[in-house]
């Protein structure tokens, strides 16, 4: 999940609130056009400012890290007091001068809500995809422009892409190159964002757009922005067909008649049974809400009150999974594709129900060796209500305090305070909350039912935190990775807490782990590479399908 576009279980939450965090991006504060506009007093701006700092160092693991030290952030942070004028700013002002602020900590989980309705429908009317740590254009939405289609953007207003991303850098935290890529198309994709990026810009002008097309001639065009982007685009066709998640985040089909290939694609790692069972026993209060948005759109009905009915009525991860290794083993399916390239996290369970069915649960356990290490404040359990300090402190030597840190699933820790017996009696407790997936487990008929002689991962720079977590656990089982990498780095900071300034209702989220993947390996730990790239010398010799990195992976490259 990123800031302007990603579960664990129980114990490795990576992204709880991801879904909600992506729908309050969409309809974010409701800021009236005066409040938007009209200077907020100085001595207001400054005590929001001393409380985002305040809420950086105390909930964030390590907010100096990547900015040079807190001596470097508490530069930042008088130099952004030193920029509000006694008469004050307006929010979007004022939203603009704390990003750089907040871009510091260099985490792609820690970032600032805009404090107005953001604008999906407006922007560039192109939208680009990732290749070659380049942008080109995917799908365009006016008839005349098809010809771009497979463009590399080349510059904007005569500033180059190198350099636009050198503006853009300051302004958002970013794990990797690619991930800053994916949140520079969401600037390009929202009219109020731009004007973030392009200050100087006349928004009543036209940009002057610079492609550079597949026969490598340069194109400019003047583009206007004014006015919304029609909803329906224009790509290239695709030798492919997809399983439909119109309704549901996974879906399975085969690519052949013979059965001998089985596509699951995964876009979300959310709206599934499993999932809602188990925050309900956890006792989240989003629970009600984001369920009935799942089952209202699966069923395109009206979700029922009564929640055990409304939960039992959502898709299972468990189902599903069951029925397609049923069905692999019963045609003898050589190939397992898992597509993940739309996919922005949700809860990592998911990643261990599908293993459940292929894998020993002995691999299952020496792939999920990656660790967290939490931050405790007053934010974290304002977050997690249903925590608490005592329930921390169950059976330690020595008690935590409310601004200590957490490191139980430190390996050195784990082994040292906790037993092999009491790791298993706590799966299993985890795994009663879960009931769906509980029975299956308890039944071992499908445990490693059936496993292809060939799993294939599909990336992309969008496969992201619990997505990117399942494509590391399913690596480590022997998976080939195919496509473009994903922006998530297995070793960054993650899992977020909500927050919202007192005076200018600004909302953001920061994050309060660490998560270490490869402690032994910093530059897989940054960037985890496909086995084989999608590149754009492959885009071009498939007409730029959209889903070339699935012809990739079927050998048709």
């Amino acid at each position: 999940m990123t800031p302007f576009t990603s579960h664990r279980n129980a114990n490795q939450t990576r992204h709880k609130m991801l879904l909600i965090a992506l729908t309050l991006l969409i309809a974010s504060s409701a800021t009236s056009a005066q409040e938007k506009w009209s200077n907020i007093r100085q001595e207001l701006l400054i005590e929001d400012t001393r409380q985002l700092v305040e809420i950086l160092e105390n909930s964030h693991p390590d907010p100096y890290l990547k900015g040079g030290g807190k001596i470097a952030f508490h530069r930042r942070f008088q130099e952004v007091l030193l920029q509000i004028p006694e008469e004050g700013l307006t929010l979007k002002e004022y939203y603009r001068l704390l990003l750089p602020l907040v871009g510091s900590v260099g985490d792609g989980h820690t970032f600032l809500l805009p404090p107005w309705p953001t604008q999906g429908d407006s922007g560039l009317p192109f939208t680009f995809n990732i290749v070659d740590k380049n942008l080109y254009a995917e799908k365009v939405f006016e008839p005349g422009h098809k010809f771009l289609l497979g463009a590399k953007l080349k510059s904007i207003n005569n500033i180059s892409f190198g350099d636009l991303l050198e503006r853009f850098k300051p302004l958002i935290g970013w794990d990797t190159e690619y991930q800053l890529l994916t949140l520079f198309r969401r600037f390009l994709n929202d009219l109020s964002l731009l004007g973030i990026l392009f200050p100087e810009w006349n928004q009543e002008r036209p940009l002057k757009i610079e492609f550079l097309l597949p026969t490598g001639e340069t194109k400019s065009l003047l583009v206007s922005v004014k006015g919304k982007i029609p909803s329906q685009p224009i790509e290239a066709p695709s030798k492919v067909i997809l399983p439909s998640t119109e309704k549901i985040d996974f879906a399975y089909s085969f690519l052949d008649p013979e059965k001998e290939t089985c596509l699951l694609r995964i876009d979300g790692m959310f709206g599934y049974r499993e999932n809602f069972e188990l925050f309900r026993a956890m006792g989240a209060n989003w629970v009600p809400l984001q369920a009935s948005r799942v089952y209202e759109k699966f069923h395109q009905k009206k979700a029922p009150d009564n929640l055990d009915q409304l939960i039992a009525a959502i898709p299972s991860a468990t189902e599903t999974f069951r029925q397609m290794v049923e069905e692999m083993k019963k045609t003898d399916t050589k190939k397992l594709l898992v597509d993940l390239r739309k996919n922005g996290g949700g809860n990592f369970l998911m990643a261990y129900i599908l293993a459940y069915f292929l894998f020993d649960q002995e691999e299952i356990k020496r792939a999920s060796d990656s660790f967290s290490i939490k931050k405790y404040s007053d934010l974290y359990f304002a977050n997690y209500p249903n925590d608490s300090l005592e329930k921390v402190n169950e059976g330690r030597k020595i008690a935590l305090t409310r601004t200590d840190y957490g490191f139980a699933d430190d390996p050195y820790f784990k082994n040292k305070l906790v037993s092999a017996a009491d790791k298993e009696a706590e799966w299993e407790k985890q795994l009663k909350m879960i009931p769906t997936f509980y029975s299956e487990y308890k039944s071992g008929l499908y445990k490693k039912y059936y496993r292809p002689d060939e799993i294939v991962i599909i990336s992309s720079p969008w496969t992201y935190s619990s997505a990117h977590t399942l494509m590391l656990m399913f690596y480590r089982m022997g998976a080939k990775i195919i496509g473009v990498p994903s922006g998530q780095a297995g070793n960054c900071f993650g899992d977020i807490l909500m927050f919202q300034l007192k005076n200018t209702g600004i909302r953001g989220y920061v994050s309060h782990k660490l998560f270490i993947s490869f402690p032994e390996d910093p530059s897989l730990g940054h960037i985890l590479k496909p086995h084989r790239e999608l590149t754009y010398d492959d885009l071009r010799r498939c007409q730029f399908d959209p889903n070339a990195s699935i012809l990739l992976a079927l050998g048709e490259l």
